[in-house]
């Protein structure tokens, strides 16, 4: 995939092989979570209320299939769960 203008890169996490990835939240703090096999941690951390559309798919000569559709999360110390 060529990189974009804008785009950034987290050289670090490439090539690892991932063992979970997570959704955390309080009242102070959301962050997606990705641990590595080899006990390393990725976060992304976010600061505005956000919502998110988690998906899992599969590349098909060219297109994308929906195998799953997780629905959304949605972040914010407002949150109810």
């Amino acid at each position: 995939m060529a990189r974009r203008k804008g785009d950034t890169v987290f050289a670090e996490a490439a090539g690892k092989t991932v063992d979970s990835i997570r959704y955390e939240e309080n009242s102070e703090w959301q962050a997606l979570v990705i641990t590595f096999r080899d006990g390393k941690v990725f976060s992304l951390e976010f600061g505005a209320r956000i919502d998110v559309q988690a998906s899992y798919l599969e590349m098909r000569r060219g297109d994308l299939k929906i195998i799953r559709k997780y629905g959304r999360i949605s972040g914010g110390s407002d949150q109810k769960r």
